[in-house]
């Protein structure tokens, strides 16, 4: 397994845990403050209460005249656990009653008096004189119609109650949530993650690393392995679709391998055929010319009308037919290697239609030019594409000899409507149409085959030899045609020699 950062494993791993750490992280600190603020929340109603039921306590005692008992309750409220400050100070800020006895007759502490002569007086405020933090609140005793007995009407305010509860064991409980918490989501997030960590290699990781192993090894051309993923899940029917791909591979290399055998062998004998054709046609060449001379002589012998002259032209016709044939033959057979130059397919088109215009068939024939503006130079054998052209347009003039309607059409890259094509501007494309009788569609994959031809004097290497000298520049032919309704042949070329 494979732990590096571009691994898929580590991507999701490191993502997973990044949310885990955010979902909990803020789950963790909302679940904080909550406690937090109730934990002052607490603090503070306790310091209201407090407050408000001693000043009702001071407030009874002083009505019933029991004032001697108020220092016996600041003594036990003061003891009381959390009780920081309990205390009563007159305007000045002169403490009169206090728990600690000590207190008695000093100045209270300035916030508490600066607290107290503020509009917010009955507010409770937070003090750290003591190291930590304390909430106190400040309550004023005001002079009511029960207290004019003892003390003056002018007096506003007869005294000041000041209460203050440490939070000390707060924070400390405070604190104490917090590590706990802050422990319990670092332990989750990390056992979290483990856990997604061994089902992500469980599950994911090592599916994945099996079917990558697998494809490297089809890569290298070995199309035995499989993938062992036994799951029904996505990875599953995957590794199932991969393994249906490489049996079909298997099987259609096979089949490549058996096709390759047969035309490696069939290529033996062509050649060796065509060996044994050449040797046969030059032997029949010398003797057949000595033949058609001997032929003309005697034709001159007689006169026009004469039955046995009409009978020698015959015999002219046909060696001069197989004269053709034989000449083709010996072409077919013979490797020539291209002589590459800049040649412009525009104007090499151009050539061979100036030549069959001389012919009765191209005198007849009508030719529609759509040539491309921009089409570059490139790298070929002009007489070899010559021949090309000169072949296709050839065939379709004899498809339809009484008045064809040729198309010519090229383009300096391969138009985006031809499929399977990934650099078009490699190429250069040239399209040769006409409205004759067109292909059938049995005969279609068999027209490049050598000696295959449906014309009664054709020899059937005309397109053999054009796919052969389109071979020899990297470039191939197509053709789409249907019954009754014409042929397109399609020439591709490579700019460059590749």
């Amino acid at each position: 397994m494979r732990f590096f950062p571009r691994s898929l494993f580590f991507k999701m791993a490191l993502s997973i845990s990044l949310v885990l750490a955010v979902i909990f992280g803020a789950s963790s600190y909302i679940t904080f403050r909550i406690q937090s603020e109730q934990a002052l929340d607490a603090t503070r109603n306790q310091a209201i209460v407090l407050t408000r039921a001693l000043k009702n306590t001071i407030r009874i005692g002083m009505e019933t005249g029991h004032v001697e008992s108020l220092m016996s309750i600041f003594h036990t409220v003061g003891a009381l656990p959390g009780v920081e400050k309990l205390r009563v100070f007159d305007e000045e800020g002169r403490i009169l009653y206090s728990a600690k006895i000590s207190e008695i007759g000093k100045l209270t502490d300035e916030l508490d008096y600066a607290v107290y002569r503020s509009p917010e007086r009955s507010t409770p405020f937070q003090s750290a004189a003591t190291g930590h933090r304390s909430f106190c609140m400040v309550e004023p005793i005001e002079n009511e119609q029960k207290c004019l007995r003892c003390h003056r009407k002018d007096i506003e305010v007869l005294g000041v109650l000041d209460v203050c509860l440490s939070m000390e064991e707060t924070e400390k409980n405070i604190e104490f949530n917090r590590t706990l918490i802050l422990s319990f989501t670092g332990l989750a997030i990390v056992l979290t993650s483990g856990l997604t960590s061994i089902l992500l290699r469980r599950f994911v990781s090592a599916p994945v690393a099996k079917l990558v192993r697998t494809m490297e090894s089809v890569e290298a051309g070995k199309l035995d392995g499989r993938v062992d993923i036994r799951s029904g899940d996505e990875l599953g029917r995957l590794g199932n679709s991969f393994n249906d791909m490489i049996r079909k591979l298997s099987e259609a290399q096979d089949e490549l391998d058996k096709f390759h055998h047969r035309q490696l062998a069939r290529a033996d004998r062509l050649a060796s055929l065509g060996e044994m054709a050449a040797g046969i046609a030059h032997e029949i060449k010398n003797p057949l010319a000595g033949i058609y001379g001997a032929a003309q002589v005697l034709s001159r012998e007689f006169p026009e009308g004469d039955p046995k002259r009409e009978i020698l032209d015959e015999m002219m016709s046909l060696m001069k037919r197989l004269d053709q044939t034989l000449r083709d033959l010996l072409n077919f057979s013979r490797y020539t290697e291209p002589q590459f130059s800049p040649v412009n397919v525009n104007e090499v088109i151009e050539k061979v239609l100036f030549l069959v215009k001389q012919i009765p068939e191209g005198k007849r024939a009508s030719v529609d030019r759509e040539f491309d503006p921009g089409m570059p130079e490139i790298e070929a054998d002009p007489e070899q594409i010559k021949q090309v052209f000169l072949n296709l347009v050839l065939n379709a003039l004899q498809a339809r000899p009484e008045g064809c309607v040729l198309t010519i059409r090229t383009h300096s890259e391969i138009p985006t409507e031809v499929p399977d094509v990934k650099i078009r501007n490699r190429f250069v494309v040239a399209t040769v149409s006409d409205n004759g009788p067109g292909i059938a569609a049995d005969r279609i994959g068999k027209i490049f085959q050598p000696f295959f031809t449906t014309k009664e004097s054709g020899t059937g290497l005309g397109l053999s030899m054009t796919r052969k000298i389109l071979d020899l520049h990297d470039g191939w032919i197509t053709v789409a045609s249907e019954e009754g309704k014409g042929a397109t042949f399609s020439v591709f070329l490579p700019r460059k020699k590749l």
